[in-house]
């Protein structure tokens, strides 16, 4: 059997004739419709589509880069502008505190506060007192509360005036930490980390991280050396000859203290007893004999108790010596 005539209508096949006879009744007559062809529209509509995503998703893209920058200028520019923390006023130049331009604010814990070379600016210590911070300083809080409050100089320059109980205000160098004892003074440090302290009023003990202290009372001044500790402080007027003397005595020379005793003057009774301080034996015998000719021990105070360094007695005969040397005053 051919099955041509399935396809084409050819040949002869009874059977699929009869079929096809019979089901006559239900072929279909209505005129085929043409299938639809592609829109202009949409072939319009998908070309513009892939040409919009990439640039849509480009635009997004720009949004974004847009809107996080525009939200980064206000928090640089409005930085350290909470309520809490040592309020602060620049007064000249710029500055900047935790990473952001500032100009008025307050500075909490953690925060560095810096000033540009022309910079000055005021800070408020708590209720205690305040600073003035000058150019070119790198300044940080590092804690404050009711028993403490304490800050970093990293570099640059202040000066400092507070009105509270002893050992409340700190303020930490990279050689040594100031702490006041009620006072004002003046503290610069340099780049290699060397601090320069000058006490106007009060009294400051500079401490070494060692261990090594100085004591140093209104009208003068130290220099610290890191890795080296406090040195010894000197009256701001005193003479050359103890100025080299002194520097001598702290560069670890033998001749430093044979020259200090040969060229102290009663104006030296401050130096001649930070010397009795951190010296022993020998050296503290020769000190406290010069000492003695400007200020003489209290009578409570024995020269046994002084020679073992008894800190009580070191501090007795400092009160006694501080009140010879302000009695002119």
């Amino acid at each position: 059997m051919s099955n041509d005539y399935l396809y084409d209508r050819s040949g002869s096949d009874p059977e699929v004739a009869q079929l096809e006879e019979l089901l006559g009744a239900y072929r279909h007559d209505a005129p085929l419709r043409e299938l639809p062809g592609t829109p202009v529209r949409s072939l319009r509509a998908r070309r513009i589509a892939l040409i919009a995503v990439p640039v849509l998703a480009a635009a997004a893209v720009v949004l974004v880069v847009l809107l996080r920058r525009t939200e980064e200028v206000p928090r640089a520019a409005t930085a350290c502008t909470g309520d809490t923390g040592f309020a602060f006023n620049v007064t000249g130049g710029s500055a900047s505190c935790a990473g952001g331009a500032a100009s008025t604010g307050s500075l909490t814990v953690g925060d560095w506060f810096e000033t540009a070379r022309d910079g000055v600016a005021n800070v408020k210590v708590a209720n205690i007192g305040e600073m003035t911070v000058y150019g070119d300083s790198k300044l940080r809080l590092v804690g404050t509360g009711p028993n403490e409050h304490r800050l970093e100089l990293a570099h640059g320059k202040l000066s400092a005036h507070v009105v509270a109980p002893p050992r409340i205000f700190i303020i930490d160098t990279p050689a040594a930490a100031a702490v006041d004892l009620g006072c004002a003074y003046d503290m610069e440090v340099d780049g290699a980390g060397r601090t320069h302290l000058r006490v106007s009023t009060g009294a400051v003990s500079l401490e070494g991280k060692a261990g090594h202290t100085a004591y140093v009372l209104a009208g003068h001044e130290v220099d610290v050396v890191p890795g080296r500790g406090p040195g010894t402080p000197v009256a701001i007027d005193t003479t050359p000859a103890v100025r080299t003397a002194v520097a001598k005595l702290d560069a670890g020379e033998a001749a430093g203290l044979p020259a200090l005793l040969e060229a102290a003057q009663p104006n030296d009774m401050v130096t001649l007893w930070n010397v009795v301080a951190r010296t022993a034996g020998a050296q503290r015998v020769q000190a406290i004999a010069k000492l003695e000719t400007f200020a003489q021990l209290p009578l409570d105070v024995s020269r046994e108790r002084v020679l073992a360094g008894e800190p009580a007695a070191l501090d007795a005969w400092r009160e006694s010596v501080i009140a010879r040397w302000l009695a002119p005053w």
